[in-house]
């Protein structure tokens, strides 16, 4: 069975793990491992996460089969611009087939209705050209390019958005 829901607390350590792991399968050509892992326990460390858990201006979501969490999205509602962001989602390689991406982006996509938002924004790296491909077929528009950093790494990150 596979289901997407929203994150609970004890997802936490799976969501480290999901991360860790598509990180090295969509970065590992171009960013170094070291810098990937600096990175890794600077923004999710339990207590970070836990953070991010409680934040009210934060939502996640999990993607589960059979009960084991295979993927997670976050997402960011940034009130003083109203914009809504996917901050993350990630899908492990061997379960991307499974359209888990889209329903996790689908729950992105319902959060940010209800903060009345009529688009919702991520950044994809730019050599991350399999994730550049999904996110156009499902109708994002990428319109500039920003510097991103992990470690001692900068790459840059291509910006668009999605009208809802």
């Amino acid at each position: 069975m596979k289901q997407v829901r929203p994150w609970r607390r004890s997802d936490l350590p799976a969501i480290q793990q999901v991360a860790w792991t598509t990180w090295a399968d969509a970065y590992g050509s171009f960013i170094p491992e070291e810098d990937r892992r600096d990175f890794h326990i600077a923004y999710y460390a339990l207590d970070k996460l836990q953070i991010l858990f409680d934040s009210k201006i934060v939502t996640g979501c999990v993607a589960v089969v059979d009960e084991k969490v295979v993927g997670y999205s976050k997402t960011h509602w940034n009130e003083k611009r109203a914009e809504f962001f996917i901050t993350s989602l990630y899908v492990l390689p061997q379960f991307q087939k499974l359209k888990l991406g889209k329903d996790m982006l689908n729950f992105g996509i319902e959060a940010a209705k209800k903060h009345d938002a009529d688009r919702v924004w991520l950044g994809v790296m730019i050599e991350n050209t399999p994730a550049i491909e999904w996110y156009h077929r499902q109708g994002f528009v990428f319109i500039e390019k920003r510097p991103f950093t992990i470690g001692k790494t900068t790459i840059d990150d291509l910006i668009g958005y999605k009208l809802i």
